[in-house]
């Protein structure tokens, strides 16, 4: 099976070593230093479940002249989304399995449009991974990827990533309810990254302290608002477990929107707090936190664009 990985950052780099480890004929899609350092020197993983050092990788910036392939894991920021399907075009046919692994509900079909395709997998992972340096990647914490079939019927697609997975030794659990999954994420993503971007404070501080850990409390109820008004029936009674466990648990995790802040890379709240307000929009329920949300991070993210997508109405303050 040949395998792309569409963004060879902490996340792409991580499955991708495995993968790779496994005997699977893994091409690294990078640009940049980190494409040079991958080329030169390979691919580093410092991992809690033991160091990995894959000296030899195939790491490219262009896909015009290379053969399909039966795997895609796109594993880039939201924002890149759209340029990447351009990017990965050349290599996807019909029978192509492309997995997003990537914040937001929006990227399924934004990738299924540009590439053509039929109704993807949903898919998500639970992951602590990083890129430290071009061409290393450290892991901290857990690795699994989840996925299904929207309509939550198996199918050959997920046999085959079962398959796969488990032969390469990746965490990885198939789902019939993987929408479910996709914005149960969502929520955490929208509270928790939001607020520590903004707050400069680890998951578990922002957890800790009463003020934040209200706010965090009701912006994930505002999202299982906008879900279960889907059909979606996220159980609003599992907010407070998990800010119990992430007060508790999660002192030191920084979110990847930390992490883009304290780096000065642009943000992704568009495709995360965004999307709520977009959905609330489209089905009539008022999403006032993740709206506010979206104006605070707008306001912090030195790089956004102009003309973003739908939440991007909301005007960036300038000094």
């Amino acid at each position: 099976m040949r395998i792309l990985i569409a963004g060879t950052g902490g996340v792409g780099g991580y499955f991708g070593a495995l993968l790779a480890r496994a005997g699977r004929d893994v091409v690294f899609l990078a640009r940049g230093r980190n494409l040079a350092a991958l080329r030169e020197r390979g691919l580093t993983v410092e991992s809690v479940d033991g160091d990995m050092r894959l000296p030899h990788v195939t790491a490219t910036d262009t896909l015009a002249d290379a053969a399909p392939v039966d795997l895609v894991l796109v594993t880039v920021k939201s924002y890149d989304t759209s340029a990447t399907a351009a990017v990965i075009a050349p290599v996807v046919t019909r029978e192509t399995i492309v997995l997003s692994l990537q914040n937001g509900i929006e990227n399924e079909g934004v990738l299924a449009a540009a590439l053509g395709l039929p109704p993807l997998l949903g898919a998500m992972t639970q992951i602590g991974a990083e890129l430290t340096a071009p061409g290393v990647v450290r892991h901290v914490a857990q690795g699994t990827i989840f996925f299904g079939e929207m309509n939550g019927h198996e199918s050959t697609r997920t046999r085959v990533l079962v398959e796969l997975f488990g032969g390469a030794g990746i965490r990885h659990r198939p789902s019939a309810h993987i929408l479910l999954m996709l914005w149960d994420k969502l929520s955490w993503n929208a509270a928790f990254n939001a607020v520590t971007a903004l707050t400069r404070a680890t998951s578990g501080q922002a957890a800790r302290l009463p003020q934040t850990a209200q706010l965090l409390r009701d912006v994930m109820l505002e999202v299982i608002a906008v879900a279960r008004a889907q059909g979606i029936l996220l159980d609003p009674a599992r907010v407070d477990p998990v800010i119990a466990y992430a007060a508790e648990h999660l002192g030191t995790l920084r979110t990847s929107m930390l992490q883009d802040v304290e780096r000065g890379r642009r943000l992704e709240y568009d495709a995360i707090n965004g999307a709520v307000v977009r959905a609330g929009d489209a089905i009539g329920v008022p999403t006032p936190l993740n709206r506010a949300l979206v104006a605070l991070l707008a306001a912090l993210d030195p790089q956004r664009p102009t003309g973003e997508r739908g939440a991007g109405r909301v005007t960036p303050i300038r000094g």
